[in-house]
């Protein structure tokens, strides 16, 4: 008699620790005195097509590779493959279940590629009569679970955290441990394709799942408590950089959570708080994933607000690609999309003046910025990036405002004022200091550097037209 095996489809939950998967795979193999056997299908075709930064790819590739040393350490094998696209993972699944496969444990995912990719692999296992088994723990409180009081989904995000907070605070935070040491096993695999090894782009990243977890236990123990303070700041180190692990899954929201409330205790309940602050983004992130799979028209790039896909955006190649370079004449605009070119990543507010500056600026399409930040970002992930580039073009939920119009000079002042940042990625502009660091135009455009693609002030009026053409009606900009 065969020895089961139970399967672990592992796709954005890469991690030991606080994988319901994996836990609950190995509880029933500690049953049925059967064997866990871990599966990684890599499908870049289907990661390309949507625009997945091949700095991200590289990290997924790199996080796959150590954790099989970890799970070899269990007794577990992974085993990594390489597919083609999404269509491959059901006739890859297929060529494992002749070992024995009595039941799949995967942990559910949002999109609608990827929701049809998997019911392909339910309809393959229940023709075979395979249980399959779904979790769903990309977000801390599932999609739905956080309703208004006549049973509709929050639209609004400060009624949508009071609400979360209440749960939380009732309910509490699960998180699963690392899973015993199983029994070893012979287990002969079937001889498919390996995984790409990857190419180390991504090597200033750890990957470790250890190293993950003590970067985290040490931000919440040590520089939470002034993320408040520091947070807007991108010549400080002032965040937690912990978005590339939660994006694939080396760290879930929910141990971020269950470590804050050990670590800062009452204070996680004090509204102007580091660790409450830090806590509101982790409810942002729940925030536009429950928005994403109550309006799944946004995964077709539609916008939230239906009326300002009517929007006639000028889209001027010419000014995007200035953008995209970070040659716009602005300096805190080309600092910032420079960092994103050079390193993968992007300071949070950063994020939205760049965003801010493409839609209301220069007047072209968020998703022209949406989709180039995905094909760069180490952290991207749809729905905080759908919803944080809907945000800034004032077409989303719970939007800014459209007359709320980011003066990137200002905003430059505002948060590098000594233009420590400016100088480290814009160096033709080392040697200005002051509000000339911040507008070097007054007099003449220091050479090497671009003069300013467009008049802010002008640009914004144009903006407000943009928006009074389908909103029907007229508003004074107001600087930011």
């Amino acid at each position: 008699m065969q020895t089961p095996v139970h399967l672990v489809w592992l796709r954005h939950d890469l991690r030991v620790y606080d994988n319901q998967a994996l836990h609950t795979a190995c509880n029933a193999a500690a049953h049925d005195k059967g064997i866990v056997l871990a599966l990684f299908i890599a499908t870049p075709l289907s990661w390309n097509a949507h625009q997945m930064a091949p700095l991200r790819q590289d990290l997924l590739r790199r996080r796959v590779q150590a954790m099989q040393t970890e799970l070899a350490a269990l007794n577990i094998p992974l085993l990594a493959v390489e597919g083609s696209d999404y269509a491959s993972c059901a006739p890859l699944i297929a060529a494992l279940l002749p070992l024995g496969v009595k039941a799949l444990y995967a942990q559910v995912e949002y999109e609608l590629r990827e929701q049809r990719r998997d019911q392909q692999v339910s309809a393959l296992l229940a023709q075979q009569g395979v249980a399959a088994h779904w979790f769903d723990r990309l977000c801390i409180m599932p999609p739905g679970s956080i309703r208004t009081q006549q049973g509709e989904i929050y639209k609004v995000f400060t009624p949508f955290k009071r609400n979360w907070l209440q749960r939380l605070a009732s309910d509490g935070i699960q998180c699963y441990p690392k899973p015993a040491l199983q029994m070893e096993h012979a287990l002969s695999l079937p001889a498919l394709a390996p995984m790409q090894a990857p190419d180390q782009s991504s090597g200033d990243w750890p990957v470790s799942e250890a190293e993950i977890l003590t970067q985290m236990r040490n931000f919440c123990q040590q520089r939470v408590s002034a993320y408040q303070q520091d947070r807007d700041f991108p010549a400080i180190d002032g965040t937690s950089q912990l978005s590339p692990y939660l994006a694939i899954g080396v760290i879930s929201a929910q141990q971020c959570v269950a470590r804050l409330q050990l670590e800062v205790k009452e204070a996680l309940w004090q509204e102007k708080s580091g660790a409450a602050v830090w806590l509101s983004e982790l409810i942002w992130r729940d925030f536009y994933k429950h928005i994403l799979v109550a309006f799944p028209h946004l995964i077709k790039h539609r916008a939230f607000q239906a009326e300002t896909d009517l929007i006639q955006w000028p889209n001027e190649q010419a000014r995007f690609t200035a953008w995209c370079r970070g040659e716009t004449g602005y300096p805190i605009v080309d600092a910032a999309m420079r960092q994103l070119n050079q390193t993968g990543w992007m300071h949070n507010r950063l994020r939205m003046i760049t965003a801010s500056f493409l839609v209301k600026d220069l007047h072209i399409d968020w998703r022209w910025g949406e989709q180039y930040f995905m094909s760069k970002l180490l952290d991207g992930d749809f729905a905080a990036n759908n919803g944080g580039w809907q945000w800034a073009a004032s077409t989303g939920t719970d939007a800014a405002p459209y007359f709320r119009i980011f003066n990137p000079v200002t905003q430059s002042e505002r948060f590098d004022p000594s233009g420590d940042f400016i100088r480290r990625f814009v160096p033709e502009l080392s040697a200005k200091t002051g509000k000339d660091l911040h507008w070097p135009h007054r007099l003449v455009t220091p050479k090497g550097y671009v003069k300013p693609i467009v008049d802010h002030n002008e640009a914004r009026k144009q903006t407000l037209a943009l928006f009074a053409a389908v909103k029907g009606k007229a508003a004074e900009a107001v600087d930011a």
